[in-house]
């Protein structure tokens, strides 16, 4: 129980991350422990996609060509092909029913976080992101996402960080236990 424990404690995002390749196995592993994820009615509203570096140069293609376009230069500090690793993250549509998509959406949640814990546990750091060129239809297109089907509910990035994991930025937190539980006669 300590080790699981002090995983979830010491996981943290990493934003930097060197050019050491993950092995395939790793990303399975951690994708064998996303879908294990609680969902209700067993809907399994979760797709991984994982994307190689054809996909990522059309992908920094995209957010070159948004740069001038609302808020799509939020972000744009990121060299996309300095990230090792892209995992595309989608969840079910239900049109006409926002209480399953609803769910949907927090079991895609509860899958993501197994997921970064299970890279976290082989050295791994990841990121979840979901910039404004990642929200738009033509990186759904690039992605092969059916958007009458599914939406994109971010993108994990993955690698090593740079100088390892006990280099990244220490974990803070505004809030403890007691500022965030309630007890109730």
């Amino acid at each position: 129980a300590e080790s699981f424990q002090e995983t979830i404690l010491s996981r943290r995002t990493v934003h930097e991350f060197d050019d050491t390749p993950v092995d395939d196995g790793v990303i399975k592993r951690a994708i064998e422990c996303a879908i294990a994820a609680p969902n209700r009615l067993l809907t399994e509203p979760w797709r991984f996609i994982q994307l190689g570096p054809k996909t990522i140069s059309k992908v920094e293609e995209l957010q070159k060509a948004s740069k001038n376009v609302g808020d799509a230069n939020e972000g744009a500090f990121v060299k996309f092909t300095n990230i090792p690793g892209w995992l595309v993250v989608t969840t079910k549509v239900s049109p006409g029913n926002a209480l399953q998509e609803q769910e949907d959406m927090k079991s895609v949640c509860c899958a993501v976080q197994n997921l970064m814990l299970s890279l976290w546990s082989e050295g791994i750091g990841s990121k979840w992101t979901f910039g404004p060129v990642q929200r738009t239809d033509k990186f759904a297109e690039i992605c092969g996402v059916d958007t009458k089907k599914e939406k994109v509910a971010g993108v994990i990035w993955y690698g090593f960080a740079s100088g390892g994991l006990k280099n990244v930025d220490v974990k803070c937190r505004k809030l403890g236990v007691d500022d965030v539980l309630k007890y109730l006669p």
